[in-house]
């Protein structure tokens, strides 16, 4: 299957509202199931317990923040290790929404251009993928949400 690179923004939960945080240029998703051994003797092939593993959401991205306001909040998140209510937002029309733990960011910028930002979060309870039937659209800097009734323009 050939398609178009996903595509995340990252909205957390702010006083209880949703608030984009970054658009992510580059992203890397790990969603992971660890399993469960419970082969004996009898068998002469290994057998795995079914829903019983360790399941993980890991997301590694980069890009430009918001503004200020948002490096700071990821920043301090890092800092004092905070669990966050999150959505991570895909132009494939899913979202991926729970709890993440903000593990790691980096900020990189070279002369007369914009700064970096690499984060990498991982979840920290059950992460729920919800097929919203939205289309994310980048057009000219900016990042087009459509939901049926409702259409929202925001800044990249």
């Amino acid at each position: 299957m050939k398609q178009k690179g996903a595509m995340f923004v990252l909205q957390a939960d702010i006083s209880g509202t949703y608030t984009t945080l970054a658009a992510m240029r580059s992203t890397s998703m790990t969603i992971n199931s660890e399993t469960v051994e419970v082969t004996d003797k009898a068998f002469l092939f290994r057998e795995l317990l079914e829903n019983a593993g360790i399941s993980s959401v890991s997301v590694k991205s980069s890009g430009v923040c918001s503004d200020d306001a948002s490096y700071e909040f990821i920043k301090t998140k890092v800092l004092i290790g905070a669990v966050v209510d999150c959505k991570l937002l895909s132009n494939t029309g899913e979202i991926y929404a729970g709890a993440f733990l903000f593990t790691s960011l980096e900020s990189s910028g070279e002369f007369n251009k914009e700064e970096l930002f690499n984060l990498t979060i991982e979840s920290a309870n059950t992460t729920s993928i919800i097929d919203n039937e939205f289309l994310l659209l980048e057009d000219g800097g900016f990042f087009l949400l459509e939901d049926g009734g409702r259409i929202v323009l925001e800044a990249a």
